[in-house]
């Protein structure tokens, strides 16, 4: 019973804290020097975003969209969100949180868009519906038609004081 010792005694820690102290005066200049680098320097897209009205934030979203040519089911998804994200910036109408079905009932009971604007509206989100969610696979000449649908409502429904914005 010789191998087995008592417990000893907890060990003390050095008490020259110095290296603690520069670590932490360290990690706060760091921390200041990147605040202030970020305060100097903020992100472009950001600023550029703030500055443009929803309608011209649609049409660049549908011309990246055309340029990005994504497959048949993200095409749709995308451009149905930004036909979405438009009403709701523009209009104040709660898009892109409702079911198509949610919304359309909504828009009968609000007169913000004219009635061939709710109906251009229903058709392309029924269709976006239909493509994202019982994987009807629609022909090339049905999206352009859905595209050019999305385009016409951003189109359409802008503010009247923007239609020099519109034309290229």
């Amino acid at each position: 019973m010789d191998d087995i010792h008592d417990i000893k005694g907890l060990v003390p820690l050095p008490h020259n804290w110095w290296w603690l102290w520069l670590l932490l005066a360290l990690g706060a200049a760091a921390a200041a020097a990147f605040w202030l680098w970020k305060r100097r320097n903020p992100p472009a897209t950001g600023e550029a975003l703030v500055s443009l009205s929803p309608f011209e934030i649609a049409m660049r979203a549908l011309q990246q969209l055309r340029e990005m040519n994504p497959p048949v089911e993200e095409f749709y998804t995308r451009l149905s969100d930004i036909v979405r994200r438009y009403l709701e910036d523009q209009m104040g109408l709660r898009a892109p949180e409702r079911t198509t079905e949610e919304f359309l009932s909504e828009m009968s009971r609000d007169h913000a868009l004219s009635s061939e604007h709710r109906e251009l509206l229903r058709a392309f989100l029924q269709e976006s519906d239909l493509v994202k969610f019982a994987r009807f696979r629609p022909q090339e000449e049905d999206k352009q038609r859905a595209f050019e649908a999305a385009e016409r409502f951003v189109s359409e429904t802008q503010p009247r004081g923007l239609e020099a914005v519109a034309q290229p």
